[in-house]
C-alpha cells in the first residue's frame, strides 16, 4: 500500500504516478477536518467524495490541500461513477491545481472564520457579500465544502475577504469531551441527541451560538443536533435508529463534544 503526506509527495505528483502507472484504486486524503476518497481506474479518476461533496467538486477541493496524510488501496474498486475519464477532465484537473497556486489561504482548514467590522465603506460584489455572510463563525473547511459555491470560487473570495480584512481566522474553542452514558429514546426520529439543559447552556455559552453535538462510540463518529432535557445529567439519549448506527446500546459510556454549526 502506498502511503505518505501530501507535503512530501503533492497531489498533482501523486495523481501523475498513478496515471503513468495505468493504477487502478481508492486515494484516500485523511484531512483534519474531513476523509477524500478518489477511485481510480487505469490511473483515471472515475469517482470521487468528500463530506457532501462529489465528483470534479471533490477534485477541486482536494487540489487545494497542501498537507494531509493519504494511502493507496490498489484494486478497491467503487460502481458509482460521477467522474468521466479522458483528456478533457485530464485539463480540468490541471487547471484546477495552477487556480489554488494563485490563492493565498491558510494551510490550517480548522480555523475558525469571523467577520470583522470596519469603518470605511467598502464596495462588495454580490458574491463577495453572499461569501461573507456564509463564511461567518465557520471553519475554513466548513465554508469550502458549502455545497452552494464551487471550492474553488469560494476559496477565491475568501482569500479577497482576508485580505482586505473583513475576515479573520483564528484557532477554534476546542471544548474536552465528556463522558456520558446512552439512554435509549422511543421513537422514530434521528440525528438527535438528548443531553442535559445545563450541560447544553454550557456548551452554547463557550462557543458562542449554536452547536452540534459529536458523539465518539469506539471507532465510530457522527454529528447529531442536540435537545436539551431537564434531569440527564451524566447521560446522552439516542433514539433506536441512530443506536443502530453506532452499534450502541443502553448503559454504553460514548464521548461527546461541541462544535460549531
Amino acid at each position: 500500500m502506498l502511503s505518505g503526506n501530501l507535503a512530501e509527495f503533492p497531489l498533482l505528483r501523486l495523481f501523475e504516478t498513478l496515471m503513468g502507472a495505468a493504477r487502478g484504486g481508492a486515494l484516500w486524503i485523511e484531512h483534519p477536518q474531513f476523509a477524500g476518497c478518489i477511485y481510480l481506474q487505469g490511473g483515471h479518476p472515475v469517482h470521487a467524495e468528500a463530506g457532501s461533496l462529489c465528483g470534479l467538486e471533490t477534485l477541486e477541493l482536494l487540489a487545494g490541500i497542501r498537507s494531509a496524510p493519504f494511502r493507496f488501496e490498489s484494486g478497491a474498486q467503487t460502481q458509482q461513477r460521477s467522474i468521466a475519464p479522458g483528456l478533457e477532465t485530464h485539463q480540468l484537473i490541471l487547471h484546477q491545481f495552477e487556480a489554488w497556486k494563485e490563492i493565498e489561504l491558510p494551510d490550517n482548514w480548522g480555523l475558525l472564520l469571523q467577520t470583522r467590522p470596519t469603518s470605511s465603506q467598502t464596495q462588495l460584489s454580490p458574491l463577495e457579500v453572499r461569501v461573507l455572510a456564509l463564511a461567518d463563525s465557520k471553519s475554513l473547511a466548513q465554508i469550502l465544502m458549502n455545497g452552494q459555491l464551487t471550492p474553488l470560487e469560494t476559496a477565491q473570495v475568501l482569500a479577497k475577504l482576508l485580505r482586505m480584512g473583513l475576515l479573520e481566522a483564528s484557532l477554534q474553542r476546542t471544548v474536552p469531551p465528556e463522558r456520558l452514558v446512552v439512554l435509549s429514546l422511543y421513537g422514530g426520529e434521528q440525528g438527535v441527541a438528548v443531553i442535559d439543559v445545563d450541560l447544553f447552556v454550557h456548551w452554547q455559552t463557550l462557543l458562542g451560538g449554536p452547536f452540534l453535538l459529536r458523539v465518539r462510540a469506539k471507532t465510530q463518529e457522527i454529528s447529531l443536533r442536540p435537545e436539551p432535557r431537564i434531569q440527564m445529567q451524566g447521560r446522552l439519549g439516542l433514539f433506536e435508529r441512530d443506536l443502530r448506527r453506532l452499534r450502541l446500546s443502553r448503559g454504553m459510556r460514548v464521548e461527546a463534544w461541541p462544535e460549531l454549526v
